[in-house]
């Protein structure tokens, strides 16, 4: 069995928090259950800015606080401005918040669990590995 971090992407978390059970969904929890989630601060911002009130969002600040945490480096911005402008020039504009994730799951070797079609044109383009769930 893989130990491999997941960077688990904001769209997998919506689906998630709303209750719908779907393939990426359950991955969701069986990564959690085995303590491979990760979590950058876009993801962080995205989530938290989308707390529909104080609870839910001191909920998710203390859920979110015990994943692991990716840092977004000075490489990791680099390396998301360089492939943007890439994938922009092959006529693909990805929104930088994703280009940003797929970069930051590649700098630190995670894969990355998606519910959004932009991740697996940014895999048939650069190294980032998808991670499918069973």
């Amino acid at each position: 069995m893989s130990r491999q971090l997941v960077l688990a992407d904001t769209s997998v978390w919506v689906a998630h928090l709303t209750g719908r059970h779907t393939a990426v969904t359950n991955a969701l929890q069986e990564l959690l259950s085995a303590h491979r989630v990760a979590v950058n601060a876009v993801i962080r911002l995205e989530l938290l800015t989308g707390a529909r009130d104080e609870a839910q969002y001191a909920e998710l600040d203390d859920a979110l606080g015990g994943l692991h945490a990716v840092e977004l480096t000075e490489a990791v911005w680099r390396q998301a401005e360089r492939l943007r402008f890439d994938l922009r020039r092959r006529g693909r504009l990805i929104p930088a918040l994703d280009v940003l994730i797929a970069s930051c799951a590649m700098a630190y070797d995670c894969a990355v669990l998606h519910a959004d079609r932009h991740f697996d044109f940014i895999a048939r383009s650069a190294p980032l590995t998808i991670h499918q769930p069973a």
